[in-house]
């Protein structure tokens, strides 16, 4: 068996509880081969992460909070001639460089254990006990996307710069968890303590500006339990008001567009107020205003980290698309119905999301297509021209997309119908107790646990 010490100042998990040991820095050299370890990214302090807990072929792989579930605890397997194949605890699989791809920031994914030259991967010393991951077949290093410190970023290979964000250091951790979902500690600071908010109107400073937003939170709330958290935007014209009661189209029936009854208590929902109700963003001073609304409400009530979601109509559906652009490691998943284009920005828009476009074949749909192809791009999805109802027809046609990367799919929903934002089959014009999209999102929001 083949051994290394762990780098220095590192902890072990014992009886449940992590207890610091002293050790020495570890030798690139050799590992030990019958150990469990949790890898710590230098520039983030972040752990090695297998995303939500999935157990198939292409699952992303990412860096989160360190809490030792079997998700974050890898094991060394020798390849011979110095390498390694990294095994998941939790799912048995395989650090993978996705496609056995050369290039700079190809994904590193899972797979099942081949022993290929893009599974196999070699450890060069860096200073204070870090190591780099060194790939055969690309002679690349493992590293954290953009130097992120963001839970869920992504985890790609680069070319070794021994820059901190490929510094890693080896953790060895003595048994296994069983993690919940999400694993333990990765609930927000909120969480486990007497909820600081309640539901209503709220008003924060952003940006030198006083903004509002309207909370719900679910009448049975329990401090210890991660909530889904979705944010719904209002239309140029619109109000918070109008998103949450759903009184523009049926009151209560189409709250936080028809989901809140669907969720049935088990989702905190967020209505924030537009500057001169629309969602210009000018200067990014919305997506701020989400960046503080979440620093306010996730302080103050538990959140599951990997469940935020954003759904809007028209500019709203603009400010959602924004938002997959710009906070693609911060949102799981978005909703975008019926937005004229990019009219809230898309800083950023290479990484994916998880995308559901809704858009009626008499509403200018090629703004929709194109806003919806990006993230068939980013996701990696097999393009295509979805079939589409004919005009006339009063029907939707709802298309998932073939071949996305695990995790992100891409589903359109086209209706036949204008600018409407509760379309309903058999009938022209918006109906909240008939339309199918309350349905078709929720089913969306929900896959992701």
């Amino acid at each position: 068996m083949a051994r290394v010490t762990a780098a220095a100042a590192a902890t072990v998990l014992v009886g449940g509880a992590v207890v610091a040991v002293n050790s020495t820095p570890a030798a690139a050299a050799t590992v030990d081969t019958g150990a469990w370890y949790v890898l710590l990214n230098r520039n983030s302090g972040k752990a090695l992460d297998l995303y939500n807990l999935a157990t198939n072929d292409g699952a992303r792989i990412t860096q989160w909070t360190r809490n030792d579930g079997n998700q974050q605890q890898w094991q060394f397997v020798d390849s011979g001639g110095g390498y390694y194949r990294l095994k998941s605890r939790h799912s048995g699989k395989v650090l993978d460089v996705s496609g056995a791809s050369t290039a700079d920031g190809a994904a590193v994914v899972q797979w099942s254990d081949v022993n290929g030259t893009n599974q196999q991967f070699r450890l060069a010393d860096s200073a204070d006990g870090y190591v780099r991951l060194i790939a055969r077949h690309s002679n690349k290093a493992v590293e954290i996307q953009n130097a992120s410190t963001a839970d869920g970023a992504n985890v790609v290979q680069y070319a070794d710069w021994n820059g901190s964000n490929q510094q890693w250091q080896l953790v060895r951790v003595n048994g296994g968890t069983t993690p919940t979902t999400p694993p333990p500690g990765n609930g927000t600071a909120g969480c486990g303590k007497a909820p600081g908010i309640a539901s209503g109107t709220h008003t924060i400073s952003s940006g030198g500006k006083n903004r509002t937003f309207i909370l719900r939170i679910p009448a049975n709330y329990h401090q210890s339990t991660p909530y889904r958290l979705v944010f719904g935007f209002h239309w140029w014209g619109g109000t918070a008001v109008d998103v949450d009661t759903g009184q523009t189209v049926d009151r209560n029936t189409w709250s936080y567009y028809g989901l809140q009854r669907l969720a049935n208590n088990s989702t905190i929902f967020v209505a924030p107020q537009g500057i001169d109700n629309g969602w210009a963003n000018a200067g990014g001073e919305d997506v701020t205003f989400v960046d503080n609304m979440l620093s306010r409400i996730e302080g103050a009530l538990c959140v599951n980290p990997r469940q935020r979601f954003s759904i809007g109509f028209s500019y709203g559906g603009a400010m959602s698309f924004s938002l997959a652009c710009s906070r693609p490691n911060i949102f799981r998943a978005v909703v975008v119905q019926s937005s004229p284009g990019t009219l809230s920005g898309c800083s950023g828009g290479t990484q994916p999301v998880a995308y559901l476009g809704v858009h009626g074949i008499g509403d200018n749909p090629a703004s929709g297509r194109a806003l919806r192809d990006r993230f068939v791009a980013n996701n990696g999805c097999t393009p295509q021209s979805p079939r589409e109802p004919s005009a006339g027809s009063l029907t939707h046609v709802v298309t998932t997309y073939s071949g996305c990367r695990s995790g992100y799919p891409v589903v359109w929903a086209a209706f036949d119908g204008g600018h409407i934002a509760a379309p309903q089959d058999g009938a022209p014009g918006d109906s909240g107790p008939r339309t199918w999209v309350p349905a078709t999102a929720w089913s969306f929001i929900t896959q992701f646990q």
